[in-house]
């Protein structure tokens, strides 16, 4: 099998376990907007490339069943390089911008939950090159996988703090620890 045909299978899988649990969760589900507030975190997109400082916003939309939250991010990192060609230098820039969507399932409800759960990633990739022989600007867009597992712990009435490690599967893959403050609406 080759590894396009992998992703898709993996991609189709994910989808229809989030069809799945959505027509079962009907009955049960108190799906809205619920919270939303910054994320913040250190990033490492592999691939040699250096690590960044990623932020954006989280947001939470409820639970499709009891324990199972339906979450989203939208999500920014940028880093770069500069490389000697001969005797001249050139600078590359790759940014991300991530609009992300998925499901946590929390083992236990209390002070302290923790969680692990997936869903996928809509990445928007630019990569620039400044004064780089043979090589032009370019833009990519990639849906990829990503899985996270955290901690999740109530810091007041309204405020929640999640710490999280995530994988993005998405070329260049990425691993990321991140911060997520949510403000609960009610």
């Amino acid at each position: 099998m080759n590894a396009n045909f992998m992703k898709s299978l993996i991609m189709s899988g994910a989808c229809a376990m989030l069809l799945a649990a959505s027509t079962v969760a009907s009955a049960e589900s108190d799906i809205g907007f619920k919270a939303i507030g910054p994320r913040l975190g250190y990033v490492d997109p592999g691939n040699d490339l250096d690590g960044a400082v990623e932020f954006g916003a989280a947001m939470e939309f409820g639970e499709f069943v009891r324990q199972l939250h339906w979450n989203g991010s939208v999500s920014f990192w940028s880093t770069g390089r500069e490389y000697r060609y001969f005797n001249d230098r050139y600078d590359w820039t790759l940014r991300d911008i991530i609009l992300r969507t998925g499901v946590d399932y929390h083992f236990i409800e209390g002070e302290w939950e923790p969680y692990a759960g997936g869903g996928l990633g809509l990445h928007f990739y630019s990569w620039d090159y400044s004064n780089a022989p043979n090589y032009s600007n370019s833009d990519d867009n990639k849906l990829g996988l990503y899985i996270d597992g955290g901690v999740e712990h109530q810091l007041g009435e309204r405020w929640t703090g999640q710490l999280q490690v995530q994988l993005d599967f998405a070329d260049p893959d990425q691993t990321a620890l991140m911060f997520n403050l949510l403000y609960v609406l009610k």
